[in-house]
């Protein structure tokens, strides 16, 4: 019995608890530089701002992110669909309840949606 009550809870919990989303692999490493001079990175690695929110977007790779800034360092790069940067979807259509800002960590919120 307090097995089944503590796997219970444990489930409930696992489903209160966001997925920690993950930097894409090319600019994970600027998590935690300087805000001014991780711009300038972003550029060299062929990021775009796409104006207001932190947004960027990579042509090349296809993959738009949105910049979490905290007292002038990157705190969080967090993948978002590519309609936030202006782009229209490259995998394929979407249901129309998918937000057009949904990040890989609330990626489970929203099932049949993608990034």
């Amino acid at each position: 019995m307090h097995l089944q009550l503590l796997m219970s809870a444990a489930f409930v919990l696992s489903l209160t608890v966001p997925a920690f989303a993950k930097a894409p692999d090319d600019i994970a490493d600027l998590v935690g530089a300087r805000a001014p001079g991780a711009e300038s990175e972003m550029q060299s690695r062929g990021y775009a701002d796409v104006g207001g929110n932190n947004t960027w977007w990579n042509a090349a790779t296809k993959v738009c992110v949105r910049i979490h800034v905290s007292q002038g360092h990157y705190q969080a790069i967090t993948q978002i669909k590519a309609s936030a940067c202006g782009q229209q979807g490259g995998k394929g259509a979407r249901p129309a309840d998918c937000p057009p800002d949904l990040s890989q960590a609330d990626l489970y919120k929203h099932p049949g949606c993608s990034l």
